[in-house]
């Protein structure tokens, strides 16, 4: 039971903090602006004038992550944030997911399992700068 209400509240967390992200980028874009990403060795983008959004909307999302987020059995229980960073490409899919400033080597098995999610998920609208498509490094933090 305590596990439906966590996954619950991680929901409404999540529902929240992608919509903040959206208000935030939406209404600042001037510019769109990119930096070099060492670990892809490829420029990404960052801000972009129309954000990447899942294809049915951020409900949807979070209904997504909620159905396939398995609570690992053999993981104490966990409480507080997993920084997911990933980048939606030019054609809407979700690639390079990682757990932000963690080494593989540090990852948790809830980290594990929210990667395995984001990995599984479907094709968003993708981001655009200029009319043009481009890949869009996103920040999601999921909290439990």
């Amino acid at each position: 039971m305590n596990k439906v209400i966590l996954i619950s509240l991680l929901q409404l967390c999540m529902l929240w903090s992608c919509d903040a992200q959206h208000r935030v980028n939406s209404t600042t874009a001037q510019d769109c602006s990119q930096e070099y990403d060492s670990i892809l060795q490829r420029r990404v983008y960052t801000n972009v004038d129309k954000m990447p959004e899942f294809e049915k909307g951020e409900v949807s999302l979070l209904e997504f992550f909620r159905n396939n987020f398995r609570y690992p059995e053999n993981q104490d229980h966990f409480q507080g944030s997993i920084n997911l960073v990933f980048i939606i490409d030019a054609t809407g899919r979700v690639t390079d997911g990682h757990i932000y400033k963690k080494s593989e080597t540090e990852l948790t098995l809830v980290d594990k399992e929210a990667l395995r999610v984001l990995s599984i998920m479907p094709k968003w609208k993708a981001g655009s700068c200029k009319g043009r498509k481009v890949p869009v490094r996103m920040f999601w933090p999921v909290k439990f």
